[in-house]
């Protein structure tokens, strides 16, 4: 990608407009960068240059290398010695059915030990959670919204599962990270919502078979979603000459 291309779609987005009205910090950019990332305005495989970045949103090199340290540790980029960084490929749709697998062999039972053991503030605080509104819009700031606030209830869930091997091990598959970087233009969350809200019902009203199986339907419920969607955008590729999401 030409490097005045990636300067002018940093300087368009909603994070880069706030950088540019005030001292930005470490997070600030982290956002901008993230942004790129899921939306593919840094496409996989392109290459990010420091001070390049750092003099297109006027900033020091230091909160630049600072967010790109933390969105490396993330596996979004790569960094390679004599090259720096560049953006890592993305997975494919049977990689990601693969981390939806492993998740349902984990999270359905996680689920039910958080229904027999959250105190009925904890189980509380996660419907209110679950309840948050969405983002709103399709835009990239949204979707980084809309994946950490899907992140999140499933790290609270885990948290109050009581294993903490098992909140580790979900946190480390960054599926996540996947799906909104795989299907950054589907709009999810909005449907998503009501799936967490059933299975915080189920924990706030302990009852562990319902919570499992309100999370094990939206497991699988997720999954259908992101194959229609795959479908979908194969089916217009295929008309377009194009290739499909994650064919990469």
């Amino acid at each position: 990608m030409n490097p005045s291309d990636i300067d002018a779609r940093i300087r368009s987005s909603e994070p880069g407009r706030r950088l540019a009205e005030r001292r930005p910090l470490t997070d600030d950019v982290t956002d901008v960068v993230m942004d790129m990332l899921i939306n593919h305005s840094l496409p996989p495989g392109a290459r990010l240059n420091i001070d390049n970045l750092a003099r297109t949103l006027g900033v020091s090199p230091t909160p630049v290398r600072e967010a790109l340290a933390g969105i490396e540790a993330e596996g979004l980029i790569i960094k390679a010695p004599q090259r720096g960084y560049t953006v890592a490929p993305l997975i494919g749709l049977d990689q990601l059915h693969d981390l939806i697998e492993l998740r349902l062999l984990v999270e359905p039972p996680t689920a039910a030990r958080a229904a027999a053991r959250a105190t009925a503030r904890q189980a509380a605080a996660l419907r209110r959670f679950a309840r948050t509104p969405g983002a709103g819009g399709n835009d990239p700031a949204a979707n980084r919204m809309d994946m950490t606030y899907d992140a999140t209830f499933h790290d609270m869930v885990a948290e109050l599962g009581g294993n903490a091997l098992v909140r580790e091990t979900l946190a480390r598959l960054r599926s996540h990270l996947h799906m909104y970087r795989l299907y950054h233009h589907a709009g999810q969350a909005a449907a998503t919502q009501p799936e967490h809200v059933a299975v915080a019902r189920a924990i706030v009203a302990r009852d562990p078979d319902a919570a499992e199986q309100a999370m094990d339907h939206h497991l699988r419920t997720a999954i259908k979603r992101i194959d229609s969607v795959f479908a979908a955008a194969s089916r217009s590729n295929g008309r377009t000459g194009g290739t499909a999401p994650g064919s990469a």
